[in-house]
């Protein structure tokens, strides 16, 4: 507009005339804002709000060129009488009204999209966790039934040392579980501290009937994984893998990371999947693929088959995520094959 004004006035007027023409079309468009936000908030129809923007503009354009020249002509010297409304800049006022109106709403629709968006991934973010600590919740106790079990077991054959022994392990496993609690994802370090522990305590009812094997590459030990994500696995794999045989037998938990996905495998050498396999058995694999769906979606594979020690088997799939800090804590754990 300062353009075409310099193609007709001198500087100075087109100056004078051109921050009239922005003042008075702030000051207008300022009462439409307070307009629309109303309309907005009551959530009429978009055909109303047409509506009511095409009249605003055709209404609003006479009316600014009259604030215009009013505040305009005085400051250049130019008598009011003299007005006289141009429909070819009337008409292209028009069109400056109803390209901020469409601005207008365009603009609070996309910030109020972008707080919904906002409100709904923090709505399910909240969800995700309530249900992986529900899921989690579901492990811990059907863990400590079976311990709590053995513990039994162990104090009626007579063999109290081990009994203590077994309790004590188990006070250090729950310890570790109620660190994690409010922890989605930990480091496989972390993790194979659970195993151990829980092979630990198998160790000291079953004696030598129950071997395990580690294999984890050091590239491995930083990566995230869902909290006590191979415990009920390995669990799975002794109590249907291994005990059933009077040899026993041994569970083989590997870890290594190819193509920015990290490869988790849990296998025994025991018969392989019965069908007559108690209905528990099923809790710790429905429960793993449903936290794994929950975290990571269609990344996450999980695979339930013949290993190739000959038994059962499960292979996962994740995106590797990983955790510089972790090599350090597995050192500490103590882990290794047995």
């Amino acid at each position: 507009m300062l353009g075409y004004m310099l193609a007709w006035e001198t500087p100075r007027n087109a100056v004078i005339g051109d921050i009239a023409l922005v003042s008075t079309g702030i000051g207008l468009t300022s009462l439409y804002r307070i307009l629309y936000r109303r309309l907005r908030r009551r959530s009429v129809s978009p055909f109303m709000l047409i509506g009511v923007g095409v009249t605003c503009a055709v209404a609003g354009s006479p009316m600014w060129y009259l604030l215009q020249e009013l505040l305009s002509r005085p400051l250049i010297g130019r008598d009011i009488g003299e007005w006289q409304f141009n429909p070819e800049v009337g008409l292209y006022y028009v069109f400056i009204l109803l390209t901020w109106t469409l601005l207008y709403f365009g603009v609070n629709g996309w910030m109020s999209l972008e707080l919904e968006r906002r409100r709904a991934d923090r709505a399910e973010a909240s969800a995700q966790s309530a249900r992986l600590k529900a899921l989690q919740a579901q492990l811990e106790p059907h863990f400590l039934f079976n311990t709590l079990n053995g513990i039994s077991s162990l104090v009626a054959e007579g063999r109290n040392d081990s009994a203590t022994a077994m309790i004590a392990r188990l006070s250090d496993f729950l310890r570790l579980t109620l660190q994690t609690a409010g922890t989605p994802e930990i480091t496989l370090a972390n993790e194979m501290i659970f195993v151990r522990q829980y092979l630990d305590i198998q160790k000291l009812r079953f004696g030598d009937r129950l071997r395990f094997e580690f294999a984890i590459a050091p590239q491995a030990m930083d990566a995230l994984v869902p909290a006590l994500l191979l415990q009920p696995l390995v669990e799975n794999a002794v109590r249907h893998g291994i005990l059933p045989r009077a040899s026993g037998g041994r569970v083989i938990v590997s870890a290594r990371t190819l193509d920015g996905r990290l490869l988790l495998d849990v296998d025994d050498d025991g018969p392989g999947i019965q069908r007559s396999a108690a209905p528990s058995s099923g809790l710790g694999l429905s429960n793993t693929a449903t936290r794994l769906t929950e975290l990571y979606g269609s990344l996450a594979e999980f695979a339930v088959g013949r290993s190739k020690a000959g038994g059962a088997g499960v292979a996962i799939r994740i995106p590797l995520h990983a955790d510089a800090d972790a090599g350090r804590q597995l050192e500490s754990a103590g882990v290794g094959d047995e």
